[in-house]
């Protein structure tokens, strides 16, 4: 399909209809299902609460926090259970300068199966349920189970990405805890766009195969978590030499000025500390030295830290972000510093009497020495958002990205001169 074609489709899909994001919800705060004959056995649903909980670009880290947040609201009331589900579907359509080179993030670089210079697919970006539960108000019980298509070796389509229990009630103290499965709080990585992860969350994101420990602060604008992580390679980036206890951490934190809901705009600064990364040995492979050439390539691991610093300031219906992310010392592979800077914008307005987002990101991974074929990505990313009902909203990007970089087997493959553009439309299914 041309370029041309794309933009029918998305005019077609969009134009007519428009999605909230941020706001005033369109339904109501909670809804019971089962009747309150039986007071211990309360099922709730809420679309702003799922929304929240199993959105993967906004809220990316700080979920328990946000929580906790619903749970001064009175969801659920304790005893009380909220079920919640989300299915993201979107039609993809790529082209690239140079055949079987497709460097978008959030997809593998080789899942195309061909070596032709466009491709077009229907494509699951990410499903989930979820059940959150809290007997009483300061335990709460969460768990999830996610889908993707993008799956590394050994890794099922349907795995439990997160799953804990979360001691703590803000009503009564800013002091809070989980133990078990969660992304760990550190960095931002948020992106205002509909479906395609920015260069921090490519580079950065830490999910956690073991369970974590972790313990948090908010009140007054102050938010403070620090995180304990199991010893040797857990999802993503996080990684230790050692393979017993716990001999990594993460610690993240930020400040908020201002009050959104009363006077209309606030400021946000925050940032974060990760004890080891990936970042650490000289195979250049982003999985990590578990894997037996990695381990093999570097038996002497030299631990890598990261450091994250963000900010966002939203006034009326304008935000913008910025956030940048690297490693404190270079990564052997390539003999450079990782790094990660993402500027966006967004701006929320109606649309033929509905809530609508128009955004743009832009975002610059930088990984080897000058000159190299591996030396960084680019990525631009214009999106747009729109709600058809309470459960349906309709999305579209253009994403730009100039040189092929896969962060497996880098010094190899990677091909600076690519560049390549992707059309992204599809919908975004809430319950």
């Amino acid at each position: 399909m041309s370029p041309f074609s794309t933009l029918r489709v998305f005019s077609l899909l969009i134009f007519p209809t428009t999605f909230l994001l941020g706001g005033d919800p369109l339904f109501p705060i909670d809804k019971e299902i089962i009747p309150q004959d039986n007071p211990t056995r309360v099922i709730y649903q809420d679309f702003e609460y799922s929304e929240t909980i199993l959105d993967w670009q906004e809220d990316v880290t700080f979920k328990p926090l946000r929580m906790l947040e619903f749970g001064q609201a009175g969801i659920p009331t304790a005893p009380g259970l909220v079920f919640s589900g989300a299915f993201w579907g979107n039609w993809l359509q790529e082209e690239t300068s140079d055949a079987g080179k497709f460097p978008i993030l959030s997809r593998f670089p080789d899942e195309r199966g061909n070596v032709s210079t466009s491709t077009d697919r229907w494509v699951a970006s990410n499903a989930a349920l979820a059940i959150t539960a809290r007997p009483v108000n300061w335990i709460t019980a969460y768990a999830q189970m996610e889908y993707s298509e993008v799956e590394f070796p050994g890794q099922e389509d349907w795995q439990y990405r997160k799953a804990f229990v979360m001691f703590g009630d803000l009503e009564q103290s800013p002091f809070y805890g989980y133990f078990g499965r969660n992304t760990v709080d550190f960095g931002w990585l948020d992106g205002y766009n509909p479906f395609t992860h920015t260069v921090n969350n490519h580079s950065f994101r830490v999910d956690s195969d073991d369970p974590v420990i972790a313990m948090g602060y908010a009140k007054g604008g102050l938010d403070l978590i620090g995180t304990l992580i199991p010893s040797g390679r857990q999802l993503r980036v996080a990684d230790t030499q050692d393979d017993d206890g716990y001999s990594n951490g993460a610690f993240m934190g930020s400040y908020t000025f201002g009050d959104l809901e009363e006077n209309g705009r606030q400021l946000r600064v925050g940032g974060g500390y990760l004890h080891s990364t990936i970042y650490n040995n000289d195979f250049p492979h982003h999985p990590g030295p578990t894997f037996v050439m990695s381990r093999a390539a570097s038996p002497n691991l030299t631990r890598n830290a990261a450091y994250d610093v963000f900010a966002e300031y939203i006034h009326g219906p304008l935000r913008f972000g910025i956030e940048h992310t690297t490693t404190a010392e270079p990564w052997p592979a390539t003999g450079v510093d990782v790094s990660a800077t993402n500027l966006q914008a967004a701006y929320d307005f109606d649309l033929f009497d509905r809530p609508s987002r128009f955004s743009i990101v832009y975002g610059v991974n930088e990984q080897g020495p000058d000159g190299a074929e591996y030396e960084d990505l680019t990525q631009l990313v214009i999106g747009f958002e729109t709600q058809v009902t309470d459960f349906l909203r309709l999305s579209a990007e253009y994403v730009r990205n100039e040189a092929f970089v896969p962060l497996v087997n880098i010094r190899n493959v990677a091909d600076g001169s690519v560049t390549a553009n992707a059309f992204i439309v599809g919908g975004k299914v809430n319950f």
